[in-house]
């Protein structure tokens, strides 16, 4: 992710560079301020051209992406940094009355006239305004506790509030950077974007992904996790591991879960779904048989490994167990392909262990694999130093629960020094 936000800013340094240096800079503080409201406009805009882009969800991006989830983390990092950089590129529109305090303006340079400037005034109202309403959606968004239902249709507004951006943007970027590369840059993001937008607005996103079926069979485990089979065209296919959106009521939206079992081939997938919210709290005495799901997906690259290259160490914390259940029931037919492996189930106390059973009968044909049930009351976290102990450095580990347990292990693992690159772990947190 870094990467590719270090990415963004090189270019548009770069075209916003390569594009002042042919115009004959004047070089004082007046031009300084015109200069940095062009760039925090044009760099603000090129990373909402990459939210909209990565909002609906492309395949081949996700594969390069290494996962959807990855993908939402950068969309969201991203939408940060566009609407801090939105906010100043206000601020330093609104600086001229304080500027002027401490320095004298010249004469200003005229400005070349397009058959756009008639928009003008247009333009500048509706920036102003998005500035506005992105501040709000930023707080409403990093704000947890905002119901889920209501931030989705207040979210689906953002396609809008870009359009507007564009015409902005397009309207009131300076006429002679149409023959540089800031406005090929612009051009290119705008043209990326309104298509995005455009797909967003007309509900398409996801849709040569989406299957409708109906449950096929509820059950309810100990601890408030539901057990759930759907039934879909035999069309459907998942790789173990991978995760899908499912909407069983329109206004509440789509939620991930993740796949819980191989593929069988015939359209049957079942998902385990954990009361960890209002939502997921009333599917427990809400769902029944025979009630209609549309499932988008498969996603993610939570994927098993069989290159057989070194052991692998695998932590499923409470649901998070559930692509595990995947791994192992895709080995059962092929257990010589099973790689090494040592898998720790992590629970609070042995009353919360509801797959126990089931793991330990899938053990059972896979020698190659070590199953650990870890309890937290008797035995305290699961930590670094205990998962790497007996293991190399070049030992993969795959992690899959809550967001504050995968972070302190991560550390951990860090400070007894395994490489970032070798821990796995899927980013369930979609906002």
């Amino acid at each position: 992710m870094k990467k590719i936000m270090y990415g963004v800013a090189l270019l548009v340094l770069a075209a916003w560079g390569l594009t002042v240096l042919g115009h004959n800079p004047t070089m004082d503080v007046w031009w300084w301020r015109k200069q940095l409201i062009f760039l925090t406009g044009l760099g603000s805009f090129v990373l909402m051209s990459l939210i909209m882009l990565l909002a609906i969800r492309p395949l081949w991006l996700e594969k390069r992406l290494h996962g959807l989830d990855k993908m939402y983390r950068l969309h969201k990092w991203a939408g940060i940094w566009a609407i801090g950089l939105a906010v100043g590129h206000y601020l330093l529109d609104l600086s001229k009355d304080l500027l002027r305090v401490f320095f004298e303006r010249g004469a200003k340079e005229p400005r070349i006239e397009t058959f756009l400037e008639v928009f003008r005034g247009a333009a500048k109202d509706l920036g102003e305004w998005s500035v506005w309403i992105l501040g709000v959606m930023l707080v409403i968004t990093l704000w947890q506790r905002f119901p889920y239902h209501i931030w989705r249709y207040a979210h689906k507004t953002l396609a809008v509030i870009y359009v507007a951006l564009a015409f902005h943007g397009v309207v009131l970027a300076p006429a002679n950077w149409w023959t540089g590369p800031a406005g090929l840059l612009l051009a290119v993001s705008t043209a990326v974007g309104v298509y995005a937008a455009f797909i967003a607005l007309s509900g398409k996103i996801g849709h040569t992904r989406r299957y409708q079926g109906h449950v096929l069979s509820v059950k309810q485990h100990k601890g408030e996790v539901l057990e759930v089979t759907c039934q879909l065209p035999k069309s459907w296919t998942h790789k173990p591991g991978q995760f899908a959106f499912l909407t069983f009521d329109r206004f509440e939206g789509a939620h991930p879960f993740t796949v819980c079992g191989a593929d069988q081939g015939d359209g049957q997938v079942t998902f385990a779904i954990k009361a960890l919210g209002d939502y997921t709290t009333r599917l427990q005495t809400e769902l029944d048989v025979g009630r209609p799901v549309a499932v988008e997906g498969p996603y993610g690259c939570f994927d098993l490994q069989l290159d057989g290259k070194g052991e692998q160490v695998w932590i499923g914390a409470g649901i998070g167990v559930t692509p595990f259940i995947a791994w192992l029931q895709a080995l059962q037919a092929t257990p010589q392909q099973a790689p090494k492996a040592t898998l720790y189930y992590c629970v609070n106390n042995a009353q919360e262990a509801l797959f126990a059973e089931q793991l330990q009968r899938l053990v059972a044909n896979l020698p190659s694999i070590t199953l650990h049930l870890h309890y937290s009351d008797q035995r305290g976290h699961l930590c670094a130093e205990h998962v790497l102990q007996n293991q190399s450095a070049k030992t993969q580990v795959w992690f899959c629960g809550p967001q504050g347990f995968a972070d302190a292990l991560q550390k951990g693992m860090h400070e007894l020094g395994c490489p970032a690159r070798n821990f796995h772990k899927e980013y369930f947190q979609m906002r």
